[in-house]
């Protein structure tokens, strides 16, 4: 059988190795050939500053520093412009430096002295930069930088040193261009061996990867084709894998022979396993036949005694119903007895209090009587004193009388006395005034005192009317009140009698029914615990029906599984 070409979901194993690999590899070298390139740099343009700064240092002894301050805008003809200038190109020459000049400062901005460019000199006075550019230098420091710079005259590093005279003052700064071409073409060629190494290096390392992982995926490979012969042909166990690499993947194999002789052993024990089932499975199918019938009868069975049970239940809830009816109006009557009962025991009472209160009253009455008695009888005596106001009256005019005429003869004589007896006769004229005032008032009194007198009889006859209404009538109204009460509360005592008796008979008829009650409810509850019983039997016997139906079924179906299964292991070769 050939072998179907199975590709992978992703990436195989030898992609998922070598594009790391290589990623690593390039980094690696790129790495390497960056460090080798800044260390060749640093290197060069480091030979080259001390190539400057030698040559500025030469120079340096050479010129006669008193001389710089004299180099300004227009001195380029000037002997000390040329002894500087012959002194610094033959410094120049000497150390093969491209180019050797004096720079000077107004404070702000900078500005050539001496230049020994040969072919494009500045002159004294022409701007160079700012004064911030180089200001270090002109404080006495000297400027050291390996950056390669580049213009259209070509590539420098240039060193910047101050020019002191003896006296240590600053008058210039002296700038030395290093020839830096050479090196930017060196580090071309550097750059273009680091890239040609790093592709010879990666071309190798991926020769070698691909030889090493070819190696790895080869014995993978071979437990694959060996587990793919194990599954889609005959399926013979008893095989071996033969791979003796000596690393993890004669462990795996090894493994894999393992797990082989493990399914082998189970494959047997199925196989085993799989004739005792179905063997099993016939004799299961067999009594469950003959179990099946008799289980249909005991349910058939238990159902009629179910019905039958539910019709008792049935009737003797009916006579439950009835009991609690007859219960529950037995039961209203007793309330209703006990109601009337308490009622009549209250009547009872209310009339003995009844009884009681007419007693009380019928006696009070009779105090109250002869004390309203003995009270008006008194008052009227006393109100016969107004008779008396009458004689007082009497007096009282009489009195103003007199007093009249002794104003008039006081009058008299105060007329007599002339002008001594004006004040007098005043006196004499006002005491008239008030005692014919006085005669009035008393005969207004004399009118009122006899109309109250007149009243005052009447109300005499009248409470002479009252005593004798208060002493026949209302003592008599009382004294039938009491024989009353006493007749209610015979009446009530009777009632009270009749209803304890009625209200006892009603309870020991409401305790009877309780207890009918009750017993019915016992006989019931009983008979529905049967009924339940019962259908619980029929129910599980109509459940065990199904069941014994499933189990047969499952017995069936474990027989075809079991000879399914037989089928399968014996595919395989044990």
């Amino acid at each position: 059988m050939k072998r179907k070409k199975v590709k992978t979901r992703g990436l195989n194993i030898q992609a998922k190795i070598m594009i790391p690999a290589v990623i690593v590899v390039v980094l690696l070298a790129a790495l390497m050939g960056m460090n080798s390139y800044l260390q060749l740099k640093d290197s060069l343009s480091s030979m080259g500053v001390e190539m400057a700064k030698m040559s500025t240092d030469m120079a340096m002894a050479s010129i006669d520093a008193s001389l710089i301050p004299d180099i300004k805008e227009g001195s380029e003809y000037t002997e000390a412009y040329y002894d500087i200038n012959r002194i610094l190109r033959q410094q120049k020459d000497a150390c093969g430096i491209a180019n050797l000049y004096t720079l000077y400062t107004d404070g702000s901005t900078i500005y050539y002295g001496v230049d020994t460019d040969t072919e494009n000199p500045n002159a004294p006075g022409t701007v160079f930069g700012d004064y911030g550019k180089l200001a270090q230098a002109f404080e006495g420091k000297e400027i050291l930088n390996n950056e390669i710079v580049s213009d259209e005259k070509g590539d420098y590093i240039t060193v910047y040193a101050p020019i002191k005279t003896p006296a240590e003052e600053v008058v210039g700064v002296l700038a030395s261009d290093y020839n830096a071409t050479n090196i930017k073409l060196q580090m071309s060629k550097t750059i273009s061996r680091v890239i040609f190494m790093g592709a010879v290096g990666l071309a190798l390392a991926i020769i070698l990867l691909n030889f090493t992982i070819r190696k790895i995926t080869g014995g993978l490979t071979k437990v694959n084709d060996k587990l793919y012969e194990l599954v889609h042909k005959e399926g013979d166990l008893t095989q071996k894998l033969e791979v003796s690499t000596g690393d993890e993947l004669e462990l795996i194999a090894n493994n894999v022979n393992d797990l082989l002789e493990y399914i082998r052993k189970i494959m047997i024990g199925i196989s085993h396993n799989s004739e005792s089932l179905m063997t099993a499975s016939k004799k299961m199918e067999d009594s469950i036949r003959v179990a099946d019938s008799g289980i249909v009868d005991v349910s058939s069975t238990m159902e009629e005694m179910s019905a039958a049970m539910q019709e008792t239940t049935s009737s003797l809830g009916e006579i439950s119903r009835m009991i609690n009816d007859i219960n529950e109006s037995v039961g209203e009557m007793a309330n209703r007895a006990k109601d009337g009962r308490d009622y009549s025991s209250k009547m009872a009472d209310r009339a003995l209090s009844a009884k009681a209160k007419a007693q009380d009253e019928e006696a009070d009455a009779h105090r109250r009587t002869a004390e309203i008695s003995e009270v008006l009888r008194d008052r009227i005596e006393k109100s016969k004193a107004v008779e008396q106001i009458s004689s007082l009256t009497a007096t009282i005019i009489e009195i103003t009388d007199e007093t009249n005429l002794l104003a008039l003869n006081a009058s008299i004589e105060a007329a007599r006395a002339g002008e001594a007896g004006k004040g007098f006769a005043v006196v004499a004229d006002e005491i008239g005034k008030l005692a014919g005032n006085s005669a009035q008032v008393a005969e207004q009194i004399r009118g009122v005192s006899a109309s109250v007198i007149n009243t005052v009889n009447e109300l005499a006859l009248e409470a002479e009317k009252m005593i004798e209404f208060a002493e026949n009538t209302a003592v008599d109204g009382y004294t039938g009140l009491v024989g009353m009460s006493e007749d209610y509360n015979q009446d009530a005592s009777s009632m009270n009698d009749i209803m304890v008796e009625f209200a006892n008979t009603s309870k020991i008829l409401h305790d009877t029914m309780e207890e009918i009650k009750e017993s019915i409810g016992a006989v019931n509850v009983a008979v529905e615990e049967s009924a339940k019983g019962i259908a619980n039997i029929s129910v599980t016997s109509s459940e065990l029906t199904n069941s014994v139906g499933d189990i047969q079924s499952e017995a069936s179906g474990n027989s075809t599984v079991a000879q399914e299964l037989s089928e399968q292991v014996g595919k395989f070769k044990l």
